[in-house]
């Protein structure tokens, strides 16, 4: 099955805000194949890349996927976010690029090389909106085929550099409709949030534009989402995010 035929039907799955059986779809046999049916979603309905969620395979590699829909909270921190599937939020840290974003070429980025690619250290809250029936236990090709489940992003504050240090635990609140569905201590699963980033950056194929957003990791694993959810984060960061499922059940 090509690329175009996979893109075809997650990008209906996602237009819909429905899921898909596993089994049913044809999952791509290496990587570069899965990297192309994300491509071809975004070109199919005309999506910009506004950034990338990016982590590390249990094998050691980099593992991404596009993002397409970014919104920015307002100053006062609040934002609404709509999309036909919303199933599950996830608090992070971020990277907003003031450079662009080379091929590494012959010499590989360091931390400090890439940091200065960086303009803004920002919180953020990536939402998912699974295509596939297994969610993130879905083939693991299908799975990155599918944007690793990405369904867009919110934008936060701005946060200090020292919130990248590794090692942090953060404090870190969350409510739903009212519920406290998590407190913290929350932790970056890779206990560095650059660690993901510097493996992206430096297995680059293709620059990425100043402006984009690289985010790299849940700090309170994949909180599920009721269809209309009023959010509330506090802690190391605030932010109030409307978020609503817009699908017709």
């Amino acid at each position: 099955m090509s690329a175009a035929t996979l893109a075809r039907q997650l990008s209906d799955a996602d237009n819909q805000g429905i899921r898909l059986a596993s089994a049913s779809l044809t999952e791509p046999t290496t990587p570069a194949e899965a990297f192309a049916v994300q491509r071809e979603t975004l070109s199919l309905n005309n999506w910009l890349t506004g950034g990338y969620k990016v982590a590390i395979r249990p094998d050691g590699s980099s593992v991404s996927a596009p993002m397409a829909h970014i919104t920015h909270a307002s100053e006062s921190g609040t934002a609404g976010f709509e999309r036909p599937a919303v199933d599950a939020l996830e608090v992070e840290i971020c990277f907003v690029l003031g450079k662009d974003l080379a091929v590494p070429g012959d010499t590989p980025y360091t931390r400090e090389t890439l940091l200065d690619h960086v303009a803004t250290i920002s919180s953020g809250v990536e939402f998912l909106g699974h295509r596939l029936d297994g969610g993130s236990k879905s083939p693991a090709l299908l799975f990155l085929a599918d944007r690793l489940g990405n369904a867009g992003y919110v934008l936060g504050e701005e946060l200090p550099a020292k919130m990248i240090e590794p090692g942090l635990a953060y404090p870190l609140t969350i409510t739903i409709n009212g519920d406290t569905v998590f407190t913290g201590p929350a932790k970056h699963p890779n206990d560095d949030p650059v660690a993901a980033f510097l493996l992206f950056a430096n297995a680059l194929t293709d620059p990425v534009a100043k402006g984009r957003i690289i985010t790299t990791g849940s700090l309170c694993g994949a909180i599920p989402t009721p269809a209309r959810a009023a959010i509330a984060i506090s802690g190391f960061t605030t932010l109030t995010v409307t978020a609503a499922s817009t699908r017709e059940d």
